[in-house]
């Protein structure tokens, strides 16, 4: 026969607990990130990335509406995608073939 094990409810809940929390996945609480942000997290997020910038350089960028914000009362509000997207799109590759190919045809007509 099996053997009888005698335990206080407490005691079980603990083991049965503990199997059951042993035997589920954990899982993790993840809050939804914020997407908008602050000029000066705007600018951190930039920096993380990467694109290091100026204050400056952000007001001028979004007084003639070359950098995606918003406005909230009198404050710039950053969308975290749309400022990396955007970052993103004004690199450019050092060595483009196309650019070094028509500064030398350029060069050669020169040089006749």
């Amino acid at each position: 026969m099996s053997n009888i094990i005698v335990t206080t409810p407490e005691e079980l809940r603990a083991i049965v607990s503990e199997a059951v929390s042993g035997a589920l996945p954990k899982q993790v609480s993840t809050q939804p990130q914020i997407d908008t942000m602050t000029l000066n997290d705007a600018l951190e997020l930039l920096k993380e990335h990467g694109y290091p910038t100026s204050k400056a350089k952000i007001y001028k960028l979004t007084s003639a509406g070359k950098i995606p914000c918003k406005t909230y009362g009198n404050k710039l509000v950053f969308s975290r995608k749309e400022i990396l997207l955007w970052a993103e799109n004004q690199t450019q590759p050092k060595h483009d073939s196309t650019k070094i190919s028509l500064a030398l045809a350029r060069s050669a007509r020169r040089k006749k």
